[in-house]
């Protein structure tokens, strides 16, 4: 061909094109023919992968098409789960895709499959597994998983969320418990030990108490910890002298509590913590002070000689004796110290001084006494002689030293009778009057009542009748050796079969004697006279508790109330602790004195745990405040003292009984306790729960101890 000219090239490279453009448009054509009659069979290639044994391909040819059901089955066979769940998703199968999500380990995208199917617990749960933990708080709190959302929100931090919930829940001690943590993290020590005094864990509460400077708060958990002593220093560091004379006292630290009294002027505390102690000294000068000049010379008579101060306090129960005009118990006393260990011109200047006043008051014969026994100490005797004529013509010549007979013998003292015992701290037998020269305070006899032991009369005078218990008659009296007012009790003839009259009085004033708390009545001395058990005991002026408590009316004074209980449910731990279960707990063992104090009494059924004396089945206590299981007769602890503390609770709350009517045995053992909003309104549910737990009917769903029933008592008037 003739490349020369021009239009043979053009015209050739014309039909090229044409020819070009022919063919690529018939493949086109047939292409798209392909595809037409593809969508006419949609499983044909899908067909045509797995028939070559390509899975993945077919797997995907499905998809592309829109078989997502197949699809997910092919992705299932070649174990790619999360491709499988997608797949199932796309088809609408979301419990088939959120299992394969989750075999996946796809857990956000699991949760949201159970999510559109309405499951919360599922979806909880895979948001849990997700570590998606603020999501699964909000899912908690959703659906009123309240402790999970708690736990949740404190994961994340937003723990003031589930403080909230903590609460919520009735935890308070679980929302302090974090609230504490926070607090301390912001070094915010006052508050943090508050919230662990809530959580009731003393040991931080005391170390943040003490890094805030808080000596007194500090104190008072020391006390929680039983660190008593230490708890009454801290007091004394912070000036609270009251909380310390207390603390001190309730551990027998008499004289560091009476020094801490007096620093809050509350002499006679202290006069009462110093007689504990045994410094009558201090006693008989703080009493002269306060113008108590017969209760000092009471006091300074009942000092025996071998007391180191006798002396001085001899000396002084002279002068209160010559200031009350008493000149014949002046010499007497004066008298007495011709036998103390003294220098002789001291021994013989407190003779010539007794002389003197006896001979005053004619008293001839004593005065012939201590002549006798000054004779040895005078230089020369004849020298006493002639002071003794001018002093008093009308007295015989005394005779020479080698001619006078032996002075007699006093008569011995009668042992006490059988099964007598003094606790710790009581006063020796003899009297005042054995160590001076004469018989005074013989007491008052012609007065003494009927029926009650004569041969205690020459100890006890002044004899007032408070009344009769089921086992016993009480009087009010005045120990005339020891110069206090004293409760005397005797135990009734018949009021029991014998021998179990003499166990339950004899356990009583035992097992009670050796209690010492400020809030369990003291016993002083026991013993049996004529035939008769009797035990004296405490004097406390004031009331019992069931004088407080109106019929109909509930205690509206809640400060008071908390007073009451945190004081009764010292006493009862008290005697809890040390094994003893009271059997009788109810208002009128209960002595609320003028002070305030409360005062439990009455041990006479009272029971040590594991005594053993096989007769469980007595009944003894006051069937209105009796558990179940003492009604029935089994065996009891201290949970039976709580359940009657719960019935006094009750009382308090609403003015009445829980069970007063019909069959009350009945009541208590199988009926539910009231709800005690039926009576009083104005409660709350932490009053039903209070008294609920308190008189469960099984013990082991009872409070543990009467503290923690007095706190929840006191945290419920708070709030």
């Amino acid at each position: 061909m003739d490349t020369s000219d021009p239009r043979l090239v053009s015209y050739s490279l014309l039909a090229l094109v044409i020819v070009g453009g022919t063919w690529a448009i018939r493949r086109m054509l047939a292409k798209f023919s392909a595809q037409a009659a593809a969508r006419d069979k949609p499983g044909a290639d899908v067909e045509a992968a797995l028939a070559r044994g390509d899975v993945a391909h077919a797997a995907r040819l499905a998809s592309d098409s829109g078989d997502h059901e197949q699809a997910a089955r092919l992705y299932e066979r070649l174990g790619r789960m999360g491709d499988a769940a997608r797949s199932y998703r796309q088809a609408k199968n979301m419990d088939r895709a959120a299992d394969l999500f989750e075999q996946a380990k796809e857990y956000a995208a699991a949760a949201a499959c159970y999510k559109r199917l309405g499951n919360a617990s599922a979806q909880l749960r895979m948001l849990q597994a997700a570590k998606d933990w603020a999501g699964a708080a909000e899912l908690a709190e959703q659906t009123q998983d309240l402790a999970l959302a708690a736990e949740l929100y404190q994961r994340v931090g937003q723990n003031d969320k589930a403080i909230a919930l903590l609460r919520k829940l009735g935890k308070p001690q679980a929302a302090a418990r974090l609230q504490a943590g926070l607090l301390e993290a912001r070094q915010q020590w006052a508050q943090a030990g508050e919230q662990w005094q809530l959580a009731t864990d003393w040991q931080r509460a005391l170390a943040c108490l003490e890094k805030a400077g808080d000596i007194a708060g500090a104190a008072a958990v020391l006390v929680r910890l039983g660190r008593v002593e230490e708890a009454a220093e801290h007091y004394v560091t912070a000036g609270a002298h009251g909380e310390a004379a207390q603390l001190f006292e309730s551990i027998g630290l008499y004289r560091k509590a009476a020094l801490n009294h007096q620093r809050v002027s509350n002499v006679d505390r202290a006069i009462h913590c110093l007689t504990l102690e045994g410094d009558k000294l201090t006693v008989v000068k703080l009493r002269t002070a306060l113008g108590q000049h017969d209760e000092a010379l009471r006091v300074a008579l009942s000092a025996d000689p071998s007391e180191a101060a006798y002396v001085e306090i001899a000396t002084m129960a002279a002068h209160l004796a010559l200031d009350k005009g008493d000149k014949a118990l002046a010499g007497r006393t004066l008298a007495a110290l011709l036998q103390a260990p003294l220098p002789e011109a001291d021994r013989a200047a407190h003779g010539r001084r007794a002389l003197d006043l006896l001979i005053e008051v004619n008293d001839s014969a004593r005065a012939r006494q201590v002549f006798d026994k000054l004779l040895p100490l005078a230089q020369p005797a004849s020298e006493l002689a002639l002071y003794l004529k001018a002093t008093d013509p009308k007295l015989p010549a005394p005779t020479p030293q080698s001619a006078r007979p032996p002075p007699p013998s006093r008569p011995k003292p009668e042992p006490a009778p059988p099964g007598r015992h003094r606790d710790v701290g009581a006063e020796p037998a003899a009297s005042a009057a054995e160590h001076t020269l004469d018989d005074f305070g013989q007491g008052d006899e012609g007065q003494w009542p009927n029926g009650v032991p004569q041969a205690l009369a020459s100890r006890y005078g002044g004899l007032e009748r408070l009344g009769q218990g089921g086992n016993g008659v009480v009087y009010k009296a005045t120990d005339k050796l020891l110069g206090r007012q004293v409760v005397l009790k005797f135990m009734l003839e018949g009021s029991m079969p014998t021998d179990m009259q003499r166990k339950y009085f004899l356990r009583e004033v035992k097992l009670a004697a050796q209690l010492n708390h400020p809030n369990i009545v003291h016993i002083y001395d026991m013993g049996e006279a004529d035939g008769i058990l009797w035990y004296a005991m405490e004097f406390v002026a004031g009331k019992s508790l069931t004088s407080f408590l109106q019929f109909g009316n509930p205690v509206e004074d809640r400060n008071w109330m908390c007073h009451i209980l945190d004081q009764f449910a010292a006493a009862l731990d008290c005697a809890h602790q040390a094994g003893l279960v009271h059997r009788d707990i109810k208002p009128d063992n209960v002595l609320v004195a003028n002070d305030g104090a409360v005062k439990l009494l009455d041990f006479g059924l009272a029971r040590v745990r594991d005594e053993g004396f096989g007769e469980l089945s007595v009944l003894a206590g006051t069937p209105y405040y009796m558990a179940p299981e003492q009604l029935d007769g089994s065996a009891v602890d201290h949970r039976a003292d709580l359940y009657a503390l719960g019935v006094v609770v009750f009382r308090m709350f609403t003015g009445y009984l829980p069970f007063s009517e019909g069959n009350v045995f009945v009541a208590h053992a199988v009926e539910p306790v009231p709800d005690p909003r039926k009576y009083n309104p104005k409660l709350d549910d932490r009053a039903v729960r209070i008294v609920n737990k308190a008189m469960a009917k099984k013990p082991k769903d009872r409070y543990e101890t009467a503290r923690a029933l007095a706190d929840d008592v006191r945290d419920m008037c708070k709030g």
